[in-house]
């Protein structure tokens, strides 16, 4: 992965216009703007740094992806190991039903022909008076009813079995297709969290040969002072109003705070104190809520990159709070509107 590509910077930029005057924001000044991080250049160590932290940022991201979804397919195999068992225990107890209805219908047929009498003609033929004859005609119609009732309940009881049985292999099939699904994702989590942990050695060890004045510069944009006293109660003002008691937090990566946070960790702890549980990861948070065209709020969710890799929350006036690199802290900056891909709106 590599970051932010210039050539999509250049061809956005012309679009960033149009984009923030859309949204009601006019366009930032591009030497106003914090510029996206640039392809590495010999002898720039600040750009460096800040290109090997977004492509780190964004396999975190991946990583951060992969197992969600690991933990979702394992929920689903979990589930349907679940499903399987009930739907066995259902065709246990369906054909325990079967044998019961069975013999009562074996025993109501034997009854009917050991007793020879099967007709209104023959009960007519053998009895000896006309309230026998009724007593016999009515022997004969509970005993067929009986039956016939006995028999309905027997086809029931072996649809019952076999729905059940089906239900049971199809669960069992899901599980086994959802164990697969994660064996693969597993696969792929490990192979992102060591790529993962690569970046991070090759960040630290960058960041580490910056001098204070190169460091200074790397984390310069942005104040972490922002003043808490919002107005409204709204479910974006309430997360907006924690995630602005997080200013000075340090930036870790896959932390979710509430001490240290990365990006979307920052946006999913301030929204979950808000009362609202957002997914972990900045590509699957852009897809919450209502997109917004016109008209931005304070707390309304800041993507940037395509694919998302970074979000924050919009403060106002330009402004947004985000956990923006490793190295540095949670702070409020001007949004790059050049980079912005989605905005969206929760509650």
């Amino acid at each position: 992965m590599v970051a932010h590509p210039r050539k999509h910077v250049l061809r956005s930029m012309a679009a960033s216009v149009a984009f923030a005057a859309a949204i009601g924001m006019p366009p930032v000044a591009a030497s106003a703007d914090p510029a996206p991080a640039p392809a590495p250049g010999p002898g720039d160590a600040v750009s460096q740094a800040r290109a090997l932290s977004r492509q780190a940022e964004m396999i975190t991201e991946q990583w951060k992806l992969a197992t969600d979804r690991l933990l979702a397919r394992q929920a689903d195999a979990e589930k349907a190991h679940h499903d399987a068992a009930a739907a066995t225990a259902m065709a246990d107890q369906a054909r325990d039903a079967q044998k019961e209805f069975r013999a009562q219908v074996d025993r109501l047929t034997s009854a009917t022909f050991e007793g020879v009498r099967v007709s209104s003609l023959t009960a007519m033929l053998i009895s000896d008076s006309p309230q026998q004859f009724m007593d016999q005609m009515s022997a004969l119609d509970v005993l067929a009813v009986s039956n016939r009732t006995a028999m309905d309940k027997l086809a029931a009881a072996v649809t019952r079995t076999e729905q059940a049985e089906t239900a049971a292999t199809d669960a069992e099939t899901r599980a086994a297709v959802a164990e697969l699904d994660a064996a693969r994702i597993a696969g792929d989590v490990a192979k992102a969290r060591l790529e993962m942990g690569r970046q991070i050695n090759l960040v630290q060890e960058r960041l580490g040969k910056l001098t204070a004045d190169e460091f200074a510069h790397y984390a310069s944009e942005g104040f972490t002072d922002y003043p808490l006293d919002l107005v409204g109660d709204t479910i974006g003002i309430r997360a907006l109003r924690a995630a602005l008691t997080r200013q000075g937090a340090p930036y870790i990566w896959g932390a979710e705070g509430p001490a240290t946070f990365d990006c979307s960790g920052l946006v999913m702890w301030a929204y979950h104190q808000a009362g609202v549980n957002l997914p972990r990861v900045a590509i699957d948070q852009a897809r919450m809520g209502t997109p917004v065209t016109s008209g931005l709020l304070p707390g309304d969710l800041i993507a940037l990159y395509w694919p998302v890799s970074h979000i924050g929350i919009y403060v106002g006036n330009g402004l947004y709070i985000n956990a923006p690199q490793s190295g540095d802290v949670v702070k409020v900056a001007r949004v790059p509107w050049r980079d912005v891909t989605a905005i969206r709106r929760i509650g």
